[in-house]
């Protein structure tokens, strides 16, 4: 469901914490940043309470003891006994000094409390203290709620297939397996009992998976196993069935059992064509035989920093889980635990987000150590309900959060967000629709799922052909990662690509050191690292190398290609609608009421991708819009999204408008989009909203970018279970700013695996220009964020950077921030500028500057005027020596 949906930023950017922008720890001090004053030096003993800890609340402290050489899981009684020693005299100065919520985490050593200002001052003179920081609130389930809201051929990867009113023979004694997300994943051929083509090497079996809520849904029948045993270890009330829905989504993704059959008539009860009550379904994970465990064990939506960081360690050093699965955000501090428990041989999938497509990471998935996990589309659900004859699937989804981190990051791996399967619920408990205990799921937080139980797949697989020993959690990502399909997406939104389960266990019976060398394996081939993150100047080079793991049984000979997306050039004429509300009369059909006039466009022959954008003025950012994108063949390919939530008392007017899609390897010929009042991120069982009010014009472009190729290796033939080195020579381009590409492996026209690659150029040193341009916004949580960095010199009597945004209208509000080498945040400034002449203008400043590493931070509202389909910022550093520039 994403961050929601990642848990599904569906509604999962309800998670993301925005305390800590960029994926920094955005904890503000100027001496953090090297300018302190000899007098502040000399005060340099009190550990810093940082962001707003002076103030009191809850506050974590960071201990100066840590023990990194003790690990988690091996020496988890070791660990436990010097952190209980370590923090024994804070935790008894913490009591001394009235503080109350007492969580104490042991990896890394922190404290955690409520505190008066007057407890954290005096705390900030324990020799024990390194520092203070806020303990903020994590969602992690959603905020809002299910009810509805108020008044030529395609490539292999995508297939057109029929969305009839049951997809299958209406055989009540063969229900369909839910969902589609299984067949595209190869996890399964979406047949019950064996699944053919799909994975049968591995079903998870004695791999424990962490995941939040497990312990609230342990009696639901969809997570008891056919001989009566429980999924979900441990749970204190074996019969719980009151959960919430996206933990019970999660959950079904990863181990449902397939023993409960439903009926998609009742599960999809305003379905534009009628189905037939013997079409049935049964839902089943992409590792049923694996076991749940509760991340956290604490039955509440909101959870402290804390407590989350603790429930990780508990989980690594108690319950032993293998794979922990995370759909929330949390910040700087929970990366840090996720770190530890990679450090401790936990694999940590997170979900990148449901923030859109360019600069809009979850800030735990932006961790090099963790899989982020991105998300495509899956239709049959949405064509069954809507009463469309044919869908196209494995688009990456409108919301799915992409482009390059802050980190300088790209998402690992994409599986399905978008309608990817029916989930079990509760009915009508815990967000769970009323009527009918199931819910269609959507966003990354499907996608964060999934992979984590394709990654319990694989750990079995690789145990069973490996006397038992587990693979890394950097192997996982590896295998997993180089064993995608690609499906032609730009880098920083796909990443390896679409995940593959049936290959990925495939490869994983035959890395190195298996008993099973022998066998065939899979016609992939496996690459470590599983991306290149790089920087340096515009211009430079740089000399780097990936190990090819050849899981065939057969010698191949490789060659490698980069592919860097091209510039953007626009196809047929911008086209300009009327938009009014339908007869309030009328029936409003199931995929909303026609908003505008049915658009129609001609894609021309061989285009790799194609961009669709809409954008309408609403200056209230209150009415929501959607467009649904057909092929010249009548199917369905693509819908828009909009998080942004409809007036609240609290939360009015976040509306983005502007919406995009894109479609990769699009058919040539005339392409059809509906244009529709709706698209509300909801269950398909609710009816879509009542229509909006705005009345004015909405503008619709086309556009395509085609892929730019250069040859990357020379060929290589590396033999059959074996490795070979590869040496790739990485130019960066002169602009400053991001430029993703990927490296095909290829086997005559075969891809074997699509590798990443993030480039960022980084702004001269002395100083100079640079452009960001900012493109779209789902709303949710956070707009585009694009993060430029620059190497500041020694010496500098100051350090400015001046912008200026095109559109300065009171809903584009556009944040600037300047973080320095320390990592904490310097200036932070936004525009309209209510105090200059220009309301477009800003500028971010830095007196005496400490030499190093500066980051740029660029980052759109949630909101947007609808007045451009995009803007470039135009951005200026300017240096100033000692005596003058």
């Amino acid at each position: 469901m994403g961050l929601g949906h990642t848990k599904g930023w569906r509604r999962r950017g309800s998670r993301r914490l925005l305390t800590c922008l960029a994926g920094t720890s955005a904890l503000a001090t100027m001496a953090g940043l090297g300018f302190a004053s000899p007098a502040m030096a000399a005060t340099a003993p009190l550990a810093p309470a940082q962001d707003g800890a002076a103030s009191g609340g809850a506050v974590i402290l960071v201990l100066k003891a840590q023990h990194p050489d003790l690990n988690m899981r091996t020496q988890a009684d070791a660990l436990k006994s010097a952190t209980e020693a370590d923090q024994a005299p804070v935790v008894a100065a913490i009591k001394a000094d009235g503080g109350t919520n007492l969580v104490q985490v042991p990896e890394p050593s922190e404290v955690a409390a409520t505190l008066s200002a007057a407890a954290v001052a005096s705390l900030q003179a324990n020799p024990a203290v390194a520092q203070i920081i806020p303990d903020p609130q994590i969602h992690v389930q959603p905020t809002d709620s299910l009810s509805p809201p108020p008044p030529a051929t395609q490539p292999s990867s995508r297939p057109s297939s029929r969305g009839t009113s049951c997809p299958s023979n209406p055989n009540p004694n063969k229900p369909l397996q839910e969902g589609e997300a299984d067949t595209n994943i190869h996890a399964s051929n979406g047949t019950p009992g064996p699944p053919g083509e799909g994975n049968t090497i591995a079903t998870g079996k004695g791999v424990i998976i962490a995941n939040d809520g497990a312990n609230n849904l342990a009696g639901n029948p969809n997570f008891i196993r056919a001989d009566g045993t429980p999924v979900v270890l441990n749970a204190p009330n074996p019969t719980a069935d009151h959960s919430n829905d996206e933990d019970y989504g999660d959950a079904s993704s990863m181990v449902a059992q397939g023993t409960v059959v439903y009926q998609y008539a009742k599960a999809l009860p305003s379905s534009t064509l009628p189905i037939p009550a013997n079409c049935t379904f049964i839902i089943r994970g992409d590792a049923p035989d694996a076991s749940l465990v509760d991340l956290t064990g604490i039955d509440t939506p909101v959870l402290s920093t804390s407590q989350v960081m603790a429930g990780i360690d508990a989980t690594v050093m108690t319950t032993h889980a293998d794979v922990i699965s995370e759909s929330f955000g949390g910040g700087a501090s929970v990366r840090q635990a996720n770190d530890a428990a990679v450090a401790a041989g936990v694999t940590v999938v997170v979900s990148s987000g449901d923030s859109g497509p360019q600069g809009t990471f979850n800030i735990q998935s932006d961790d090099p150590a963790v899989i982020g996990a991105a998300g495509t589309d899956s239709f049959r659900l949405i064509a069954m309900d809507d009463g469309y004859g044919k869908f196209v699937s494995n688009n990456m989804s409108a919301l799915s959060s992409g482009g390059t981190a802050p980190t300088n990051k790209l998402v690992d791996l994409a599986a399905p967000s978008w309608y990817g399967t029916e989930a079990a619920c509760a009915d009508g408990v815990g967000g769970c629709p009323p009527d009918y205990p199931v819910e269609s799921m959507r966003g990354t937080s499907e996608s964060a799922p999934l992979i984590s139980g394709a990654a319990a797949d694989v750990i079995q697989a690789y145990r069973d052909s490996h006397n038992g020993a587990s693979p890394t959690p950097a192997q996982v990502k590896d295998i997993m990662t180089s064993t995608a399909t690609d499906i032609d997406a730009p880098a920083d939104l796909q990443g390896a690509g679409l995940l593959n389960v049936y290959a990925a266990v495939r490869a994983a019976q035959v890395m190195p050191g298996s008993t099973l060398q022998h066998g065939n394996g899979s016609s992939s081939l496996v690459a470590d690292p599983s991306q290149l993150d790089l920087q340096g100047n515009g211009g430079s080079v740089t000399s780097q190398q990936v190990s090819l793991f050849n899981a065939s049984g057969h010698p191949v000979t490789v060659r490698g290609t980069y592919r860097q997306t091209g510039k953007e050039f626009q196809i047929g004429q911008t086209v300009t609608e009327a938009v009014s509300a339908p007869d309030p009369s009328l029936p409003v059909p199931h995929e909303g009421a026609t908003a505008a006039k049915t658009i129609h466009f001609t894609v021309p022959r061989n285009i790799d991708n194609l961009d669709l954008d809409m954008i309408w003025p609403d200056p209230t950012n209150s009415n929501r819009l959607y467009y649904q994108v057909f092929n010249p063949e009548g199917a369905l390919v693509q819908e828009s999204y909009d998080d942004g939530t409809l007036p609240t008392a609290t939360r009015a007017g976040t509306i983005p408008n502007i919406q995009h899609v894109g479609v990769s390897d699009p058919q040539a010929g005339t392409w059809t989009a509906k244009i529709l009042w709706g698209g509300v991120d909801q269950d398909l069982a609710l009816a879509q909203p009542t229509p909006g009010t705005f009345t004015g014009s909405l503008t619709f472009k086309v556009s395509g970018q085609d892929f730019v190729t250069a040859s990357a290796t020379k060929p290589v033939t590396i033999k059959a279970h074996s490795s070979a080195t590869v040496p790739l020579t990485v130019t960066f381009p002169a602009t400053p700013g991001d430029h993703p590409e990927s490296v095909q492996f290829t086997s005559g026209s075969t891809t074997l695996t699509s590798f990443p690659i993030a480039q960022r150029t980084l702004i001269p040193s002395a100083g100079g220009a640079f452009q960001d341009l900012i493109t779209a916004s789902v709303g949710r949580g956070m707009g585009q964020l694009n993060a430029f960095k620059i190497n500041v010199p020694a010496g500098l009597s100051q350090l400015a950077v001046n912008f200026h945004a095109p559109d300065a209208s009171a809903d584009n509000v556009i944040t600037y921030t300047l973080i320095g080498p320390s990592g904490t945040v310097a200036q932070r400034v936004s525009t309209p500028n209510t105090t200059g002449t220009d309301p477009g203008a800003a500028t971010l400043t830095a007196t005496a500057p400490a030499a190093g590493l500066y980051e740029i931070d660029v980052q759109m509202g949630a909101a947007m005027s609808g007045k451009e389909f995009t803007q470039l910022v135009q951005g200026t550093v300017t240096e100033t020596g000692p005596s003058g520039p």
